[in-house]
């Protein structure tokens, strides 16, 4: 009997937490989107008139459809991809971390056959070969050439014979017809250096001939264009036929004499590009140089071998940069930036020249290009910015926002109310002194008037809440742009929109700054729409701030933090300040604290921590970041007006304490006091030095912006256990690889004591990960198991309270965390079906609503598991009359269902990161979660209780409310009638 109550316990508990996640068919891709990203493009192949192959920085390898840009298939290769290749027949890729061949289907992009090497063997950085017909050919530790069939099978062996008098460095192998070309180059200390050449019969793999071409030790810049080995020897350009031993040589300066830009031609600048065709007999040459401004320019040449002659072919002339090239059999095309929105596309020997508008501030420079087509002419283009874009003869076809596979750190932004932009809103853009002139009448009549002309919108208003009647209360935009659309690169072609809220807060911006210098703003409410982007040249984001919310006459400001250079070309720490509406530079209108509040500001003090305080400066209303220097111990702030800095003194200094982690692993807090003339600097507190045997894993971190309803938990017993809600408190995990055990410790960042510690011993942690995540008073974390009782994946639970007994609460009205105060902890382990690479909880307005926390899982979903469920007070025995009064439900583990899927059948690769907002609704909670791919959805983990369900049908209450109406207007004055021919009887 007590196992059949508990079944119906735990049947009863999957259909209250099931639901919360759960959605209908019908719902799939109404309030979610989800972008599905390749990564920056390494290299892209043709693979027919529809198909484009690519593979990325982010090791994946997939198919682009050639006139939509969609992404037909894509496969994410668990480890570092190292060399590509791909025709007609089929994609070979080679990875390393394990050493692994594989060959893919280039249609459907399923793996055909794979090929693991043994730990001790390795494949190397020599490209491999791959023929028409499927068969490859690849390198083993840089001595064996292995050519396999299209099926994987082994046909012959080639092994390169030992000699000590040549120190092998680099390989390159090409097929030729029946001949296969392997060239080793010296390395730089041979004493009597040489390229060995071996030729070998492809179908066969025997040894053709071997012979060497001799070089000087000085040699520089291999390239190989077509069948011609070419490369520098001091101001010495030589090259030779591969089948020949035959070696031809110009001087590098009378070979670009006749250039304008001959003298920049220095040996230590030079660069040479060549192509893989066989027919190809052309190369670029190409030089860098500084003018008197030390702007940096490019100029090269292309060069065509004529024999033992080189012949100059086109002068390219100067450009800021070098751009791309490509070769096709015996064309060449270069793409170059020619003004700061025109991209000029040449086509040698063609004669052919294109003027394609595009906006380089906005994408940065090129960064590789690839014909696809000569006639319909179409390129393939991938910019510094990871912007990808596909051009016709003059415009875009299609373009995608690769920048996004890369994002650093994301925020939610919420848009101000419409009525901020109203005339309302307007008038009070004045000054102080023309409010003073203003007389009260003329006040009151412009106030009057713009009211008046608001009356315009009120039969609009009318019409779109009754043609509304019919649709969900909570449906939005997301049908009017498509994925395609939503995930190309904002061009700024059009006016920008203004934006605003919608009546439940369902609507922000979504501000994300990438790995490659862009800082990119989305609309939740559209598809994930770029609403506006930024690039900025030499940065790499790390972190991002809102400093400033949206206010009348005040926009809402960001600052995005990231690593650049100097002008010295040292590296710096950037500070980049934007209005987060329009993405333009944020310029104060006080010019007494102009210079403080420069846009772009790079620093060259080593920038250890970044942190947003909750005080903000009194000139321009914007939150002040702390900085942080470990070398110097200083502190500074940013912006450092003098009026920030009394603010700060006067309100902040005396409670500003903060915690860090140093290089060593150790932990440290530190008190910020005041130093010499005014300067800021850190006094020790307090030290937690790492065991030499230990590694941090994970730290936690206090959930932002997060409210608590509730101080304690009320029991079943109408007692309460009331909460430990320490704002400074966190989690540090360690793991010990030797002994096999992962450590929790909860510490208090001001003093830097350990409110709690436990063990887990059995723990896998040399491949599997930790993660840990904090909300209010407890902390969930996730781990592998070796325990013989419990052996898989374990989420455990960490809930603090105040008191050891029930109604046991400090008595003080503000919290210290210099109170000698012990918590008391419970805790249990649950398994988990799931490993995770993220972890993140939903945060609500008021905190009412129950939480989920959210699980980014290895197979590409996103899993949402409702807070009850990790539960420390589960009981593990018959529950009690108490424990089913407060709904607590027996012990389990937690349950592998795909209802709990927020992304039901969407493939989301790659979620690195979880992060949520609250909405105007307390039952909604908006999420993001961002890796390889973008995912967006709202998570309602208590339904929602405060909105009328879909199915609820407004029109018909209309019709009621109509009806009684009217029948209240008819048979009034009847009854009227009535009651007064009742007096006169």
């Amino acid at each position: 009997m007590n196992i059949l109550n508990s079944l119906l316990l735990g049947f009863l508990l999957l259909q209250v937490a099931l639901p919360a996640t759960a959605i209908y068919e019908n719902q799939a891709g109404l309030f979610d989107w989800h972008h599905t990203w390749v990564g920056h493009p390494r290299e892209a192949v043709k693979i027919d008139d529809n198909r484009i192959a690519v593979y990325s920085e982010r090791n994946i390898i997939a198919s682009l459809n050639t006139h939509t840009g969609a992404v037909e298939w894509r496969q994410v290769l668990d480890n570092q991809l190292d060399q590509f290749a791909a025709t007609e027949a089929g994609i070979l890729t080679i990875s390393s971390n394990p050493e692994r061949a594989q060959f893919w289907n280039n249609t459907n992009g399923q793996l055909i056959w794979e090929k693991t090497l043994a730990e001790n063997e390795g494949y190397g950085n020599t490209k491999p070969i791959l023929w028409d017909n499927g068969d490859v050919a690849v390198f083993v530790d840089r001595t064996k050439l292995v050519r396999l069939s299209k099926d994987g099978e082994e046909l012959w062996t080639w092994t390169r014979e030992a000699n000590e008098a040549q120190v092998f460095e680099r390989l390159k192998a090409f097929e030729r017809g029946d001949l296969i070309y392997v060239v080793v180059e010296p390395n730089d200390d041979s004493r009597s250096p040489f390229f060995l050449v071996s030729v070998i019969y492809a179908t066969t793999g025997e040894t053709s001939s071997t012979f060497k071409i001799p070089c000087s030790a000085n040699y520089e810049d291999v390239t190989y264009t077509g069948d011609y080995l070419l490369w520098t020897e001091e101001d010495i350009l030589k090259w030779t036929p591969i089948q020949s031993k035959d070696v031809s040589s110009v001087a590098i300066r009378s070979l670009v004499k006749s250039l304008p830009t001959a003298d920049k031609f220095v040996p230590s600048k030079i660069s040479l590009f060549g192509g893989d065709d066989a027919q190809l007999a052309s190369f670029i040459l190409s030089t860098e140089f500084e003018d008197d401004e030390e702007t940096l320019f490019s100029s090269s040449v292309l060069v065509d071998i004529q024999g033992k002659t080189l012949k100059l072919s086109e002068y390219y002339g100067e450009q800021t940069a070098y751009g791309g090239a490509d070769f096709s059999k015996k064309s060449t095309i270069r793409a170059v930036k020619s003004g700061p929105q025109e991209l000029t596309v040449q086509v040698v020997p063609e004669g052919k020249e294109f003027k394609i508008k595009h906006d380089f501030s906005l994408s940065g420079e090129i960064n590789y290009i690839k014909l696809i087509n000569m006639d319909p002419f179409r390129l393939f283009v991938v910019t510094d910015g990871s912007s990808v874009f596909l051009y016709n003869e003059s415009s875009i076809v299609w373009s995608r926002e690769e920048a996004l596979s890369g994002i650093a750190a994301s925020e939610f932004l919420d848009l101000p109310e419409q009525k901020m932009w109203t005339q309302m809103a307007d008038e009070l853009d004045e000054t102080a002194s023309e409010q003073a002139a203003e007389s009260p009448l003329s006040r009151y009549v412009r106030r009057l008037t713009a009211h008046t002309l608001e009356l315009r919108r009120l039969p609009s208003w009318i019409i779109s809440h009754f043609v509304g009647m019919s649709s969900s209360t909570l449906k939005d935009g997301n049908n009017k742009v498509s994925n395609l659309e939503a995930q190309s690169c904002w061009l700024n072609e059009t006016e920008p929109e203004v934006l605003y809220r919608d009546n439940f807060g369902l609507r922000k911006l979504l501000i994300s700054v990438t790995n490659s210098g862009k800082i990119i703003a989305q609309d939740t409410s559209r598809n994930g729409k770029i609403v506006w982007s930024r690039y900025v040249d030499a940065f790499s984001f790390t972190q991002l701030h809102v400093v400033r919310a949206a206010a009348v006459k005040l926009p809402p400001v960001i600052v995005a933090v990231g690593n650049t250079y100097d002008e010295m070309g040292g590296q710096a720490v950037g500070f980049v300040r934007l209005n987060a509406l329009t993405g333009e530079n944020y310029i104060t209108a006080i010019p007494e604290i102009a210079d403080f509040f420069e846009p772009v500001v790079a620093t060259n003090i080593g920038v250890d921590k970044v942190m947003r305080l909750p005080i903000e400066d009194p000139d321009e209303r914007t939150h002040i970041l702390a900085i942080y220097e470990a070398g110097s111990g200083r502190v500074y702030i940013y912006p450092d007006t003098m009026a920030s800095q009394q603010k700060f003194v006067s309100e902040f200094l005396p409670t500003f304490y903060f915690s860090t982690q140093n290089a060593d692993g150790s932990m440290q807090g530190f008190k910020v006091v005041e130093g010499y003339r005014g300067s800021l600097k850190v006094e020790p507190v307090w030290k937690f030095n790492m065991p030499q045997d230990e590694k941090t894993v994970a730290l936690s971190h206090k959930q932002p912006n997060e409210k608590i309803a509730s101080l304690g938990r009320a029991l079943g017993n109408r007692n309460v256990l009331y909460k430990y809600l320490n704002p400074h408190m966190f989690a540090l995990i360690t793991k010990n690889t030797e002994k096999k055990l992962i450590k929790v410790r909860i510490m208090d960042s001001v003093k830097g004591s350990i409110l709690y510690e436990t063990i887990h011993e059995n723990v896998d942690v040399e491949f599997n990960d930790v993660h840990v995540i904090q909300s209010e008073n407890w902390f969930v974390y996730h781990f592998w198991s070796n325990d013989a009782k419990a052996r898989g994946y374990q989420t455990a639970v960490l809930e603090l309270f105040e008191g050891e007994h029930e109604n046991e609460r400090v008595e003080s009205a503000n919290f210290s965390s210099f109170d000698n105060i012990e918590p008391r902890v419970l805790s249990s382990a649950f398994a988990f079906p799931y490993p995770v690479t993220a972890m993140g909880v939903t945060i609500t307005r008021n905190g009412i609503s129950t939480k989920d926390i959210l699980f980014g899982l290895p197979t590409h979903q996103i899993m949402g598991v409702n807070k009850r469920l990790f539960d420390p007070r589960r009981p593990r025995e018959k529950p009690t009359k108490e424990d089913q009064e407060e709904q607590l439900f027996p012990y389990s583990p937690i349950p592998d269902e795909k209802r709990l899927f927020l992304t039901y059948g969407l493939d989301v690769a790659g979620v690195k990161s979880i992060i949520t907002s609250p909405s105007l609704l307390e039952s909604t909670a908006l999420v993001f979660a961002y890796g390889i791919d973008s995912f967006f959805t709202r998570s309602s983990p208590s339904k929602q209780f405060d909105v009328l369900s879909e199915d609820f049908s407004k029109f018909q209450l209309l019709l009621t409310i109509t009806g009684l109406v009217v029948g209240i207007w008819v048979t009034g004055p009847m009854v009227r009638r009535k009651r007064v021919n009742a007096l006169w009887k």
